[in-house]
């Protein structure tokens, strides 16, 4: 029994490694950006959909109002998503303040969509720009945000994939900022490393860019109902344009967002994220499931190896090529984003993620609705 449970193991954590390995070579594999020329720089429109925001949203057009680029070249278009609070108000002082500032006030949303879904669907219908940038409103850009995720646009491209990080002061004031800082980007340098290898996973809605084109032919609102429209939004730009997609792989280009304050709207978050996993292909999904029942299986293993020692070190094998490759993983993302001071709690975050990863599982198989923006939403149909 034992020696079927190692077989079983050694299958799993084989399949381990040869996602994180082919993830490594995605990474490399990566389009470099290409040299904008100032003077023919493409008109930008940012996108931000915004809901009870009214403690983020200035800090958010701060970013972008600052940005390196020229300011006749870039409009801002803000959704006012049924704000209950000052959101409405303080978008408008911007929008008196500076001329590319534009609003949408949304009183209701269409049927068919969740809140943020029909934010986006509207505001695209404002964005006059060749390229749109999409971020959230608790979100602060990078100087270099615009500039640096455009030069990504070569004639091929019309999708980017941009990192998401957490903010400074959320790391520094706890573990718990910290294990989500790092898992922010360990996640993200997955979905880079699998769009390097040509096969696009999923992304954050919070920083990602497309080709007005691109939207006007897959046709934004045909993606249908979904909690985790990035997701499908790219899925659907797979299956169904000519263009290419690429990640942005560059700390400039970065937007930086909040931790969640408890544990509790951590698994919340990643239960929302996961729902998308239905709209992936066949084999995606069957790679995610082991890399799942993986991570359920290290905490079994442990307590079987005290029980049958003649496996231990099959075991502590496992564990440590997983280890091994995790922290090469880490390393290179928190080298490249100047997060190295991260490392320091990657043990820590190897149990984080082993323990999250085995409570979202089993969680998004009984859980029937998301809250989301003090709304429940149901998985797979309609809007509560």
């Amino acid at each position: 029994m034992f020696w079927f449970y190692i077989i079983f193991l050694s299958i799993l954590s084989s399949i381990y490694i040869i996602i994180s390995i082919t993830l490594i070579i995605g990474v490399s594999r990566l389009k470099t950006k290409r040299v904008i020329n100032s003077n023919h720089l493409p008109f930008v429109s940012i996108l931000i959909p915004a809901k009870d925001e009214e403690q983020n949203i200035a800090g958010c057009l701060d970013s972008i109002i600052n940005q390196k680029y020229d300011k006749d070249r870039y409009e801002i278009i803000v959704v006012n998503d049924r704000s209950t609070d000052n959101t409405l108000s303080i978008i408008q002082a911007y929008s008196e303040k500076y001329k590319n500032i534009k609003y949408i006030d949304i009183k209701q949303i269409s049927t068919g969509m969740t809140g943020k879904q029909n934010a986006i669907n509207e505001g695209l219908k404002y964005c006059s720009g060749e390229i749109i940038l999409n971020t959230d409103a608790d979100c602060i850009a990078e100087p270099l945000w615009i500039l640096r995720t455009v030069s990504y646009f070569t004639p091929s491209i019309g999708l980017t994939i941009g990192f998401s990080n957490i903010h400074d002061s959320d790391i520094s004031k706890s573990l718990f900022g910290r294990l989500q800082a790092l898992d922010m980007l360990f996640l993200m340098d997955a979905a880079s490393g699998a769009v390097g290898i040509g096969v696009p996973v999923s992304c954050l809605g919070m920083n990602m860019a497309f080709r007005k084109s691109l939207v006007d032919e897959i046709s934004y609102d045909s993606i249908g109902y979904t909690v985790t429209e990035d997701a499908a939004l790219i899925q659907k730009a797979t299956k169904n344009s000519h263009w290419g997609i690429t990640a942005v792989y560059e700390k400039d280009a970065a937007v930086s967002t909040f931790a969640e304050n408890s544990l509790k709207d951590f698994i919340i978050q990643r239960l929302r994220w996961i729902t998308g996993v239905p709209i992936l292909s066949f084999w995606n999904k069957i790679l995610l499931l082991s890399v799942f029942i993986y991570h359920l299986f290290i905490p079994i293993s442990l307590i079987l190896m005290f029980l049958h020692k003649g496996i231990a070190f099959a075991i502590l094998l496992s564990l440590s090529i997983k280890i091994i490759l995790d922290f090469i993983r880490c390393w290179h993302i928190c080298r490249e984003f100047h997060k190295t001071h991260l490392l320091k709690s990657f043990i820590p975050y190897e149990f984080f993620i082993i323990f999250y990863s085995v409570i979202i599982y089993f969680g998004s198989m009984f859980i029937k609705k998301i809250n989301w923006k003090g709304k429940a939403y149901n998985k797979k149909s309609s809007y509560t």
